[in-house]
């Protein structure tokens, strides 16, 4: 499958930081979520940084908001797969939801998890790739665009319950409950 993770936020609950960098007990973010992928997937990280050895894009101009990133990300790919995942990088265990989503979307244009909370989550997601250049389409402009609106317009969604590795970690509070948190420099 294709995968995109998004990675390009301005980190800001975080004090400002690239969330990629991150890093919990000496391991990032980036590359904690990167360990649960399966080596045959084409991946791409959505980031204005460079990240050596693994593929980057970013919209142009950058920080335009989660759909705008997917739809830079979903442009990169050279080969288009059946499905395409959208994962978020502060959500560095959320890989684990990628074979429950692809069992459960049968038919369906996106299978995307609903978390223990009861919140849609929508960037913790397996589209069918045609459904999803589709929407991006149909929504025209997709700058500062949430990524709630991709899924305002499928046609077919199947919400599937979370197993708590989608959880995202928005706080260094929060992120403390993995271990030790260290900071990379702000941007």
């Amino acid at each position: 499958m294709n995968i995109i993770i998004l990675a390009g936020g301005e980190g800001k609950r975080m004090g400002g930081v690239d969330k990629a960098a991150v890093a919990v007990d000496g391991r990032t973010l980036l590359d904690i979520l990167l360990s649960q992928l399966d080596p045959e997937d084409d991946v791409v990280v959505v980031s204005p940084a460079i990240i050596d050895g693994i593929t980057t894009v970013c919209e142009e101009p950058p920080l335009g908001g989660p759909v705008a990133g997917i739809e830079a990300g979903l442009n990169s790919f050279e080969h288009a797969h059946e499905f395409t995942a959208i994962l978020a990088v502060d959500a560095p265990y959320s890989a684990a939801m990628l074979p429950l989503l692809q069992a459960q979307i049968g038919k369906a244009d996106v299978a995307v998890t609903l978390a223990a909370d009861g919140w849609v989550q929508p960037l913790c997601a397996l589209w069918r790739s045609g459904s999803l250049e589709a929407v991006i389409h149909s929504l025209g402009e997709t700058r500062n665009r949430p990524a709630k609106a991709l899924l305002k317009q499928a046609g077919h969604i199947v919400e599937v319950g979370g197993d708590g590795t989608e959880k995202d970690y928005d706080t260094v509070a929060e992120l403390e409950v993995l271990g030790n948190v260290t900071l990379p420099k702000a941007h």
